[in-house]
């Protein structure tokens, strides 16, 4: 398992920063200790998203051999951001 996917899969099995349905996105990992999600504040979630952006970067450098389920973290933050900026 790649950093970039070891990061998501770590952050959604213990501190998700929002909930998501395992029917949108099956390779998301769910949380191992079921319960109320807290939502991350939306800087929170900007900051989380340029690390994640770092670590892709930097594995593709180095040509990472992607897996074809991998789940897209990026996307899916970049998608939260923009519904959040959009409501406030």
């Amino acid at each position: 398992m790649c950093v970039y996917c070891f990061i998501g899969d770590h952050t959604w099995k213990y501190n998700p920063p929002f909930p998501v349905s395992p029917f949108d996105y099956p390779t998301v990992p769910q949380p191992v200790v079921p319960g109320p999600i807290t939502p991350w504040p939306l800087e929170q979630l900007k900051e989380y998203l340029e690390v994640l952006k770092e670590v892709k970067a930097l594995e593709d450098k180095l040509g990472c051999p992607c897996l074809p389920n991998k789940a897209d973290y990026i996307k899916m933050l970049k998608d939260k951001i923009a519904e959040l900026e959009k409501t406030s």
